[in-house]
């Protein structure tokens, strides 16, 4: 994420979902770090569905 924080809402969320990308569960891999990326990408992809409700309502 750049040193400042954007301005509109949309622009959080677009940075947001660069900075979490989706999550692949490896059994090898440590589960709580898992548990706690997967949680990011699902308010990432929550706030994502949100905007475009919001989208879909305002046209």
């Amino acid at each position: 994420m750049s040193d400042t924080i954007p301005l509109h809402a949309y622009d959080l969320i677009d940075e947001l979902d660069k900075r979490y990308p989706e999550v692949i569960y490896d059994p090898k891999g440590d589960h709580n770090e898992f548990l706690l990326r997967s949680g990011e990408r699902r308010l990432v992809l929550s706030l994502l569905r949100k905007r475009q409700l919001e989208q879909e309502e305002q046209h």
